[in-house]
């Protein structure tokens, strides 16, 4: 049922609306009328634009527009593709950008419109480093201006990062940083489900099980209360139904059936980082392992989660035994599971999906970059919140996940 929504109840997120089972087709006109915006860039897939249609009927649809286009953004978001984006807004007075992609492409073009708002015009990676608190990895809130220009997200995947007033974006060290405003969430986002079924099922899926893990570190944080935790026993298992029916709707070729599990892990995926963005419940290990596993080895933005999470949930038990019971009940109350581990339930959920669950999987096997993540890890924006496990832990996660 399309619903047209604010993204959050926050402050700042006055006149920025969410449309769930939305169509990008008639959605963006009627938003770019109503703003009065002429001057637009479209950061788009390039699997999108070049293997369909979509983008070329929506180029037709704005053909009153002055238009740039921007095909392709690098995986988690390199610093090269931020500054190409925000570039292009200061040098063509681009008053909308459009996002057309999975998180990469959402968190290059959040942190491009900061930028541009920011920084001077040609500003290079010196100055986007200057911003940057280098122990923690965050940029802003003090130091960033709110963006100037609108920004709509139509998502491909799960990663849920469009929700966010953070965006993250990787330096020419591989490192991952972070950029944050009030404002620095996307004007509009449209959930449009025929849009996300044109992305790959793997890349799909380790988008979704990235959503799971936000709901899970959710749950696993000390700092969970219990309006947070109902909230969870309510939406986790709408999301985990949603990937099951996808991935059976691909197997058995059955687009009803396909779209309608694209549709629940929509709604699934904004709800897992609720109680980030509005109760401040920040993310654990898997996560600050995962941000740097994607920039050290390259490892997809997602696949991550599947690999590092049930590890976490391994390491984690003697401290997080209770969140971990409501994690594996759900579990086997939607799947029809019997295990008696939590860690064990989300790596046969991984395995049920058909992503990878080890990182000898994605060629991450030498001690010396189970070393490097690991000491990125502790620098990671997530390390400021004290819920990480020293150096040896982190590496004994890895040696779990290897």
């Amino acid at each position: 049922m399309r619903q047209r929504i604010k993204q959050l109840d926050l402050d700042g997120r006055e006149g920025h609306d969410a449309i769930f089972e939305a169509s990008y087709l008639d959605d963006i006109p009627a938003a770019l009328e109503e703003w009065g915006a002429s001057h637009i860039l479209l950061v788009v897939s390039t699997t999108l634009d070049t293997n369909t249609s979509m983008i070329r009927d929506l180029e037709a649809r704005l053909s009153d527009c002055v238009l740039q286009k921007k095909t392709g953004v690098g995986s988690h978001s390199p610093y090269r593709d931020i500054m190409d984006i925000a570039h292009t807004i200061q040098s063509q007075g681009i008053q909308a950008v459009i996002s057309i992609g999975s998180g990469s492409y959402s968190d290059a073009c959040k942190i491009a419109v900061m930028l541009s708002a920011t920084l001077p015009a040609g500003f290079g990676t010196d100055d986007m480093e200057a911003l940057v608190d280098q122990v923690y990895g965050l940029a802003g809130p003090d130091g960033i201006k709110a963006p100037t220009t609108k920004l709509i997200c139509v998502p491909t995947s799960l990663s849920a990062g469009e929700w966010n007033h953070y965006a993250s974006g990787t330096n020419a060290q591989g490192k991952k940083q972070h950029f944050v405003h009030p404002e620095g969430s996307p004007s509009l986002i449209l959930m449009d489900p025929r849009i996300a079924s044109t992305m790959p099922s793997h890349l799909w899926l380790a988008s979704g099980v990235r959503a799971v893990d936000h709901f899970v570190e959710t749950l696993c944080n000390p700092e969970c209360h219990e309006e947070a935790t109902e909230h969870i026993k309510k939406a986790l298992p709408i999301l985990i139904r949603g990937l099951k029916d996808y991935h059976t709707g691909q197997e058995k070729h059955d687009e009803e059936e396909l779209l309608k599990g694209i549709s629940e892990c929509q709604r699934g995926s904004r709800d897992a980082l609720l109680p980030f963005i509005q109760w401040k419940i920040p993310m654990g290990p898997s996560h600050a392992i995962g941000h740097q596993l994607g920039s050290v080895a390259g490892v997809q933005h997602g696949v991550t989660s599947c690999i590092i999470l049930p590890a976490t949930l391994r390491y984690t038990k003697p401290q997080t035994a209770a969140a971990q019971e409501i994690i594996l009940d759900i579990f086997n109350s939607v799947l029809g599971f019997q295990e008696t581990e939590a860690a064990d339930a989300m790596l046969r959920f991984v395995q049920l999906l058909g992503m990878p669950s080890r990182l000898s999987e994605v060629n991450v096997t030498s001690d010396e970059q189970l070393h490097k993540i690991a000491d990125m890890t502790l620098t990671d924006v997530l390390a400021e919140k004290g819920n990480l496990p020293d150096r040896a832990g982190v590496l004994q996660i890895l040696e779990l996940a290897r």
